[in-house]
């Protein structure tokens, strides 16, 4: 299985991830168009209207992801709002899927990037039959995550920023949401950039520490996040300027946790200029 197989830039605003399968399009149709089936592999699915126009909603970590199917054509194409888009086309007595992706507000996410490879190897799972204990074994323990991260991280800055560096990490102490002083010059840096570049957005997503409970968790993460927000702010950056995403507490993991430097490399905020 293409479980490795990175996507590609079409421009500044798309990417397409290419798979192949080894059954016809009308079986993996039926795991792209029916709510029960997206469940299993991508976000849980509370409602999907099977017709163009017809509505949609997710909901995946507290947030809510709704609209309208702009286009419906089984077993061809499905497109959420024109932000996913799935393709399928015979292909060696099989199919192709092409997912193209849109750039949201957000920008570019090496994370969301890389989560993408880990719902499209639930899905060819899915397809092939292989149990659900086992392809939830595989998601947890044997999902190269890392090595989709930095390898995403690694294009974008080849394709889109012009070497320019594409994420700025900051870290913290245990349970702690005050920046340290490395944490700090970090954020100078950053706001350097942003004033040089008056049009540049920045988006931040937190994360807390594996040691205590998920709740506790999330709380500690947007304290990160506040306060990488203020400190931004008290460098004449301007609210508007700066996107949150999510406060993620004890998930995505970027590199092992058995040992200190692990865990406090972990310990982070990500603040991605939107280039």
């Amino acid at each position: 299985m293409d479980d490795l197989g990175l996507g590609q830039f079409v421009d500044r605003n798309k990417m397409r991830i290419v798979r192949e399968f080894d059954h016809p399009p009308e079986r993996v149709w039926k795991a792209l168009s029916s709510a029960e089936q997206i469940s299993i592999w991508w976000w849980p699915c509370t409602l999907l209207e099977a017709q163009a126009g017809g509505r949609y909603a997710f909901e995946f970590d507290g947030k809510s992801f709704k609209g309208r199917l702009t286009e419906f054509d089984p077993p061809r194409a499905i497109d959420f709002s024109g932000v996913m888009r799935f393709e399928l086309s015979e292909h060696r007595g099989g199919c192709r899927l092409a997912l193209t992706l849109k750039r949201t507000p957000a920008g570019w996410s090496p994370m969301a990037l890389a989560g993408f490879h880990g719902w499209l190897g639930r899905l060819e799972r899915l397809i092939d039959g292989v149990a659900r204990e086992q392809v939830e074994r595989w998601a947890s323990q044997q999902f190269p995550w890392e090595a989709l991260f930095f390898a995403y991280e690694k294009l974008l800055t080849n394709c889109l920023t012009d070497g320019a560096r594409p994420i700025f990490r900051i870290h913290f102490e245990p349970m702690a949401a005050a920046l340290t002083a490395d944490a700090k010059a970090q954020l100078n840096s950053l706001a350097q950039v942003l004033r040089e570049r008056p049009t540049l957005r920045v988006a931040i997503d937190g994360f807390g520490d594996d040691a205590c409970a998920d709740e506790e968790s999330r709380v500690l993460s947007s304290k990160r996040v506040d306060a990488a927000i203020r400190h931004l702010e008290s460098a004449a950056i301007a609210r508007d300027r700066i996107e949150v995403g999510f406060a993620l507490g004890n998930y995505h993991f970027l590199v092992p946790r058995d040992t200190e430097a692990g865990r406090a490399f972990n310990r982070r905020v990500e603040l991605r200029p939107i280039y």
